[in-house]
């Protein structure tokens, strides 16, 4: 199943022609070019924070068993970018642990993203198991929420199995662009997002399609992002993942990058070259939010589960990380929009009114389910440009006994 493409060529007004060719004179005038050169305007997703990404299959056929396996991990989905896991090798058990350094503060409270984050490099870890020849008993450690134990996953000598999703973790990337505005999703699309949670009852998926639903998500989606912008500490905490300086970009391997926005190349080039406040941030957060990725969303989707505890935020990470690389092997953009999630366990935390859990009750009214994850997806209309990564070295902790 393929997304419909959009075969006409894209239309520059002589403005916008004019503006690309004095900001191009700007960069490569004096010393800016130099200026330009330093903060990567001329190389997009290039250099040593991106190494993971380009060479992880050939580095996974050279490395010895079973660091391959955490390569793959590595490149799962999380929020913020923040890289919320440490992995202990021991044989051919692999134990995957909270990295709680990485906490997100006043964004996560509840650390729902945290493990959710955690479920996704899970099954990235599984897959790569399989396309490797091993069976991965993976079993979830007990506990609550401040345990940092999360998983052993035994290896055992299994058949080899390559599949779609295992192919598409180089390619999975998170498209905050614009999508194509096709005329409807098709239903087969739904269904085969369904299909990915498989025997799972403790998940559930809520599509949000069709009029009003759409536009009802997307309203709360744009309200909560002004929300936390308000929010003086949601504020800070989320901006302190942004890395605007290309030295500190590849020192960290981590956080959100302006190239990872969406935007056009020459927005990307301009911005490269001018310090980002915490204000100018928030307000082209906002600015993208409202008049491109909630307006160009072929549908939301929501994720559902019946409790809110550890071991069923792992297992919803495991669906989504599913979701996003068959997504990504069939041709689909999906961004994720947490931001009504993320103020309902702000919600929480500070004892407010509860808001967005009832607007989001509303919407899905699904009794005695709770409402953790919610993403956007679409046809693309541009190839999202890849984030930091820390390598599978920097993420193993030999000191636990």
């Amino acid at each position: 199943m393929e997304p419909k493409k959009n075969s006409a060529q894209p239309q520059v007004s002589r403005r916008s022609f004019l503006k690309a060719a004095l900001a191009g004179a700007v960069i490569v005038s004096g010393g800016t070019v130099w200026k330009a050169i330093d903060q990567g305007v001329f190389s997009a997703g290039k250099g040593p924070a991106y190494e993971a990404w380009r060479d992880w299959e050939s580095a996974m056929e050279a490395a010895p068993h079973p660091m391959p396996l955490i390569k793959a991990a590595i490149l799962a989905a999380n929020a913020h970018n923040a890289q919320p896991w440490l992995f202990r090798i021991n044989g051919n058990v692999i134990d995957l642990f909270a990295d709680i350094s990485r906490n997100l503060g006043s964004m996560d409270p509840m650390l729902r993203e945290m493990h959710i984050s955690l479920g996704c490099a899970l099954e990235n870890l599984i897959l790569a198991a399989r396309a490797s020849g091993y069976s991965a008993e993976a079993t979830l450690m007990s506990g609550g929420h401040e345990q940092i134990h999360i998983a052993r996953i035994a290896l055992t000598p299994g058949e080899k199995s390559i599949s779609e999703l295992y192919k598409a973790i180089p390619n999975r990337h998170t498209d905050r662009s614009a999508f194509e505005r096709t005329s409807e999703l098709p239903s087969s699309l739904h269904a085969s997002l369904q299909g990915l949670i498989g025997q799972d009852d403790e998940v559930s998926l809520a599509w949000l399609q069709d009029e009003p639903l759409k536009s009802t998500m997307g309203d709360i989606i744009i309200n909560a992002t002004k929300a936390i912008i308000s929010d003086a500490e949601q504020s800070r905490d989320s901006h302190r993942w942004y890395r605007h300086d290309r030295e500190v970009l590849h020192a960290m391997k981590d956080g959100t990058t302006l190239d990872a926005t969406g935007s056009s190349p020459l927005t990307r080039a301009i911005g490269k070259l001018f310090p980002v406040s915490e204000a100018t941030s928030n307000q082209y957060w906002l600015k993208s939010t409202r008049d491109t990725q909630v307006p160009t969303a072929g549908a939301f989707a929501c994720l559902l589960v019946p409790n809110r505890d550890r071991a069923s935020l792992i297992r919803a990470g495991q669906v989504f990380q599913r979701m996003h690389l068959w997504a990504a092997a069939n041709g689909w953009a999906v961004q994720p929009m947490n931001q009504p999630n993320e103020r309902i366990d702000r919600e929480h935390e500070k004892d407010l009114a509860p808001s967005f859990r009832e607007a989001l009750e509303k919407l899905i009214p699904l009794p005695g389910w709770h409402n953790i994850f919610t993403f956007r997806i679409g046809s693309p209309a541009n190839v999202p440009l890849p984030s930091p990564r820390r390598p599978a070295e920097d993420v193993l902790w030999r000191s636990i006994p």
